[in-house]
């Protein structure tokens, strides 16, 4: 799916937006793809809440075969983006239709992460691993603003806590995971913990 596609564009600027989505699986649709526009609208309902069972079975049923059946193929754009060889990438997980979480070593994502939230909702990044440096890296890129989880390994030196206290795009986060060192300056673990008392969780 080219980034020049206007759905995406517009799924990605409101990734909670589900009738974004749904219109994306109606292009799908008419351009030949319908197992993914299927699968968009499965996982749709699904992150609604299905209260019968049997539904909720059969939608449950239905996503693993497409998963099973499209998985590589649908992956493949982004694998390419990464840089990643067939087999040499599994840590992506789709909701309500995309990829939106990354399992990835910070590296490829302050390198990669533009190309890559130009073609996904990137939503969810697990880092790993991911020191100090990289978190300085990450915290100057403007598509961070839609990330809602940021899970970082590593204890954070000083430049790095103050670049995450500091940084503009994270304005949609409701978690994260990351742990100051012993060397951060008191005033700067407070302030640290203040900006980030909402959505913290420590190691």
């Amino acid at each position: 799916m080219s980034p020049d596609n206007p759905f995406l564009k517009a799924l990605i600027a409101q990734p909670d937006d589900d009738t974004l989505r749904l219109a994306m699986a109606d292009w799908l649709d008419e351009n030949d793809q319908p197992a993914r526009g299927e699968f968009i609208r499965v996982q749709c309902e699904l992150a609604r809440g299905v209260a019968d069972p049997e539904r909720r079975r059969e939608l449950e049923v239905r996503q693993r075969d497409l998963l099973v059946a499209h998985d590589r193929e649908w992956v493949r754009p982004l694998a390419e983006v990464l840089g990643c060889g067939p087999g040499e990438w599994g840590g992506w997980v789709f909701r309500r239709g995309f990829v939106e979480y990354f399992h990835l070593p910070a590296t490829v994502v302050t390198k990669r992460g533009e190309m890559l939230a130009a073609l996904t909702p990137v939503r969810e990044l697990f880092l790993v691993p991911c020191k100090s440096g990289n978190v300085v890296a990450l915290c100057n890129r403007p598509w961070l603003e839609r990330v809602t989880a940021l899970y970082l390994t590593g204890r954070l030196n000083e430049n790095a806590t103050r670049a995450l206290m500091d940084c503009p795009y994270l304005g949609n986060l409701r978690c994260l995971d990351a742990t100051p060192d012993d060397t951060v300056r008191a005033a700067t673990r407070q302030a640290f913990d203040a900006r980030f008392a909402a959505v913290r969780r420590t190691a």
